[in-house]
């Protein structure tokens, strides 16, 4: 559920863009997406061929690539600039507001209530995987992987033989869109693996959350760019993060061994030290590898909720806290919008027909923002709590307290 806060810098990002007069889709601006557990099934709704898929498209604007035609020996010798030809459209992207919308719709739906006791979660995983996989199919259907709009990569892990896996639109194995979704969120303890077949080696192929190994996915995005452009002289990375809770260890002479480190009722100390120390280790490196210009996005949610929190007090929070990572780091967003700006060439996919038509666009259907000059409303009413919900048409949660720990 964390990736509410990826979704709405996203989605901010993309309104500044639009507000700059670039009304091409995201995905368009990026030679390579990749992603890892929740950033990963953002990465895929980013770069699925939407009228393929059933979110919905953005299809407000048509952008029209244009490229100067091959110059003749007359024009090489003149310094003449050949007239532009019109190449092609790119495809529609997603509406980036939806990205959102995924978890705030479809939340309660993967990550039910009552999924037992804690001593139930001792021997078995905490969710059915099928409402998951339920989503992830009918999202995505049968779309192979390697129809990706642009190159996409997904971190996965595969636990049955001990190593990283990762799932890319140039290596695909001929998984499927909802397969990758499946395998790069199979969070060990939330969700049993994903039990796939690996169309390429002929074998099945356990696969785990990507987190495992990196949480943050640079250093094998990087990787995967080196393959995808091996000629490229400078790799602009922008990650952006699900924020971090703030966590602290005091280690005491009673609290040192195994159950002091596992201990739910502490956080599950090893487990948040490592998730942690592995992405600062990403952090420490990326600015110092030579062809790579990083541009981190990162924040701290203050308050430690948990990765499945599906109440409106966790989502509203989550959301403010998104807004509050992007006016922090306003400008070096900023000054990475400048060069999104300044793209003119689109060989990393392929272009649409010259000449497309609208695709239908589902109805906005949201309430709107109380005022102040609505006399009537309660003060409760006017918060930015209440104003979140009636926005986004979510019922209040009785237990909402509960998706908070404190």
């Amino acid at each position: 559920m964390r990736g509410v806060i990826p979704a709405v810098i996203l989605n901010t990002l993309a309104t500044q863009l639009e507000e700059r007069g670039d009304r091409r889709p995201l995905y368009s601006h990026f030679d390579l997406i990749a992603g890892t557990s929740t950033g990963g099934l953002l990465a895929l709704a980013l770069t699925a061929p939407v009228e393929r898929t059933n979110l919905p498209p953005d299809s407000r604007f048509i952008s029209y690539i244009y490229e100067h035609g091959e110059p003749s020996l007359a024009d090489k010798l003149l310094g003449r600039k050949t007239p532009e030809e019109l190449k092609g459209t790119l495809p529609f992207g997603v509406e980036m507001s939806a990205l959102e919308k995924l978890y705030l719709h479809h939340g309660k739906e993967i990550f039910p209530k009552n999924q037992g006791r804690l001593f139930s979660q001792i021997f078995t995983d905490k969710y059915d995987s099928q409402p998951l996989e339920k989503y992830l199919k009918k999202t995505f259907g049968n779309l192979p992987l390697r129809d990706a709009v642009v190159p996409l990569m997904l971190m996965t892990y595969d636990v049955a033989k001990g190593r990283p896996f990762p799932l890319s639109s140039r290596d695909s194995h001929d998984f499927l869109f909802w397969e990758a979704g499946r395998a790069t969120s199979a969070a060990p303890t939330y969700f049993k693996p994903a039990y796939l077949y690996d169309r390429q080696e002929e074998t099945m192929q356990t696969l785990i959350d990507g987190g495992l190994i990196a949480n943050n996915p640079t250093l094998f995005a990087y990787s995967e760019a080196k393959k995808l452009y091996p000629h490229a002289k400078k790799f602009h990375i922008l990650s952006i993060s699900t924020a971090s809770s703030d966590f602290g260890f005091t280690i005491s002479g009673a609290g040192s061994g195994v159950i002091g480190w596992i201990d739910p009722a502490k956080g599950t100390p090893i487990q948040k030290i490592y998730a942690g120390s592995q992405l600062q280790a990403v952090d420490a490196i990326a600015p110092d590898i030579p062809d790579i210009e990083y541009t981190r996005i990162h924040g701290s949610l203050g308050e430690q909720i948990r990765l499945d929190s599906t109440s409106s007090t966790a989502l509203a929070m989550m959301r403010e806290k998104a807004m509050q990572i992007y006016r922090d780091n306003d400008t070096r967003i900023g000054e990475y919008v400048e060069k999104l700006q300044r793209r003119k060439n689109f060989d990393q996919l392929t272009l649409g027909p010259k000449e497309v038509e609208p695709l239908p666009s589902s109805q906005r259907q949201e309430l709107p923002i109380p005022t102040e000059d609505e006399g009537t409303a309660t003060q409760a009413e006017l918060s930015s709590y209440y104003s979140f919900l009636q926005r986004y048409n979510i019922e209040e949660d009785p237990e909402d307290h509960m998706g908070v720990l404190l």
